[in-house]
């Protein structure tokens, strides 16, 4: 049988993203405002900063900050034989910023906040205890497996015209586990998938944008019980990866159609997040905020949105764990 450690770093090589840069926008506008007059350029630019901006932002409504609510360290394993289990179930809330593709001539020089609002439930399962070095100092390479399914809902008056559905799987690789002297810390490592997601003005002419939402999300959390009331904080990246696709009329002659298509677009964002949260025997409560860096500007763009603006977010979750 394989030694835990070597386990531990198969996991941690299966689970963790190549590092990506974020992709240039320019190829994609071109190709959209190819034959077209330059109010279709600019038109362009809204379309594809849209979808990149909405996949972002849906993305983060799916995934929030920690993988597992209101905790900074690994489960474990019970008394070390049997595996321990913890259930979360959370309501959370996200505001996210796109060019208003439905004003007067539909060019998005203006800007739309969107909220987006998910249930999430998630469950882990506790694989490796990890081992320690002193007493107090334990749960170094432990693992834990993380799965979860959840629900985003997002406006139709937004443009959006459904919901999404988000499943999402993973693991948490324990660093230090929380004792009287030292703090937990973990990594996890995420894949969700949702599909694809569409963005409509619903109008004649229409305008249609189209991406992926497969998003690859890596996380480091640190956390203390203080008297009581638990404190926790991480730092996390996501990359959303997958298709982006728009359609485009020309606000100068509408018989004119911008369309362009990538079947591989990345895009990297920072996430910073805390948390506080309070423990009565197997039964937890839990408060999570906070927000996801920006991304490139696209130069050129005239419009009011803007593509380096934070996303906030925030979450309450309950949690039992066996």
């Amino acid at each position: 049988m394989a030694h835990p450690s070597k386990i531990t770093g198969l996991l941690v090589l299966l689970l963790l993203p190549v590092p990506a840069h974020a992709q240039d926008l320019g190829p994609l506008v071109a190709q959209c405002a190819s034959g077209g007059s330059s109010s279709l350029l600019t038109a362009c630019r809204s379309a594809v900063l849209a979808g990149r901006a909405f996949r972002g932002g849906i993305a983060i409504a799916g995934a929030g900050g920690t993988e597992l609510p209101g905790t900074s360290s690994t489960i474990g394993r019970r008394l070390g034989s049997s595996p321990r289990v913890s259930v979360a179930l959370g309501v959370q809330a996200t505001f996210f910023e796109m060019p208003d593709l439905r004003g007067a001539g539909a060019d998005g020089q203006g800007a739309n906040t969107v909220a987006a609002y998910g249930l999430k439930g998630t469950m882990a399962v506790g694989l490796l205890d990890g081992f320690s070095i002193i007493p107090t100092v334990g749960g170094i390479f432990s693992v834990d497996l993380l799965g979860s399914l959840g629900l985003i809902w997002l406006g139709e008056g937004d443009g959006f015209p459904k919901n999404e559905v988000m499943i999402s799987g993973g693991a948490r690789l324990g660093i230090f586990r929380e004792s009287f002297t030292m703090p937990g810390v973990t990594v996890s490592a995420v894949q969700h998938y949702a599909g694809s997601a569409g963005w409509t003005n619903g109008g004649t002419p229409r305008t249609d944008v189209d991406a992926d939402l497969s998003t690859t999300s890596v996380r480091a959390t640190v956390g203390k019980d203080l008297f009581g009331l638990a404190v926790l904080a991480g730092v996390g990246w996501d990359w959303n990866k997958g298709a982006l696709g728009v359609s485009v009329p020309d606000p100068a002659d509408p018989t004119v159609l911008g369309v362009a298509a990538t079947d591989a677009l990345t895009s990297l964002r920072n996430v910073y997040f805390a948390g506080l949260s309070i423990t009565r025997l197997v039964l937890q409560l839990s408060l999570e905020a906070g927000w996801a860096g920006g991304y490139a500007a696209l130069p050129g763009y005239p419009g009011a949105y803007d593509p380096g603006g934070a996303v906030p977010f925030a979450r309450i979750a309950g949690r039992l764990t066996f």
